[in-house]
């Protein structure tokens, strides 16, 4: 485990073995901070070793299933042992997406497990890692969601338009009609993101939801094909160097805001 510098911004990445996550790690530790990157087996993460090995000095790595109530306590707990003067910024990150089958048809198990990973796992990552953001210099939390969680960008569709935040190009595209477990997860996350941004308010604590747009990560390939496209438009490198500078722009006026990874507002 790294020692905590405390002349570092200390940053916690949930779901960092890969993606988007992996490359928050990545861009964080080259400019200089100090990072706690936490996934359920990051042992088994070449890219997080590999880091490590790096960084040794910069870098924590911890073991915590956002689906396990039981392992986040455990994780809060050993991270406040390490890191006492607290942390400055959470970036949740760990999701799912689930099965890319028509909304009518989403099993309910697969939907359940959704919720919690990517609505409700959050939310208790917020809720025990409070007290050390609490002690932060920072005090910011975003909350990865999607474009895909936009309530008012999904009804436009009903009446033929097009999202001019999302991805998606037409009314008749395929996906417009799928992913109900993902998109409500994202939904509800967004709604959680506001709820307590409202209630953190007066302490000075920053929440934001964040769409990094349509990354070529092993989530975001999978739905190129049914796109007709080879691949997402964005890398994760260049979506997560937009996301940083949006975040390192944050200011308690703008909590509650439902950011793209351009700085652009997203409608709810």
């Amino acid at each position: 485990m790294a020692i905590h510098d405390g002349d570092r911004i200390v940053y916690l990445v949930t779901g960092a073995s890969r993606g988007i996550g992996l490359e928050y790690v990545k861009q964080l530790l080259e400019r200089g901070d100090s990072v706690i990157a936490a996934a359920r087996n990051p042992d088994n993460s070449g890219g997080l070793t590999t880091l490590a090995e790096r960084h040794e000095s910069q870098l924590t790595l911890v073991t915590m299933d956002v689906a396990d109530p039981a392992s986040i306590k455990a994780a809060a707990t050993s991270i406040s042992e390490a890191f006492p003067g607290g942390i400055d910024v959470l970036i949740n990150n760990a999701g799912i997406s689930g099965n890319l089958v028509m909304s009518s048809e989403q099993d309910e198990d697969e939907f359940r497990d959704i919720l919690m990973i990517n609505t409700l796992g959050p939310f208790l990552v917020t809720k025990a890692f409070l007290p050390l953001i609490r002690k932060g210099s920072k005090k910011q939390i975003v909350n990865i969601s999607s474009g895909l969680g936009s309530i008012a960008t999904a009804a436009q569709y009903l009446n033929g338009g097009a999202s001019k935040h999302g991805v998606l190009k037409g009314a008749d595209s395929p996906m417009a009609r799928r992913q109900l477990g993902y998109r409500a997860s994202k939904a509800a996350l967004n709604m959680t993101t506001v709820a307590l941004a409202v209630d953190l308010q007066e302490e000075g604590i920053i929440l934001i939801a964040m769409c990094p747009g349509w990354v070529d990560t092993d989530m975001g390939s999978g739905t190129a094909g049914m796109l007709g496209v080879a691949k997402p438009p964005l890398t994760a490198p260049t979506s997560v160097a937009m996301q940083l500078k949006v975040v390192d722009g944050l200011t308690l006026e703008k909590s509650g805001t439902y950011f793209n990874h351009e700085g652009n507002i997203v409608p709810f």
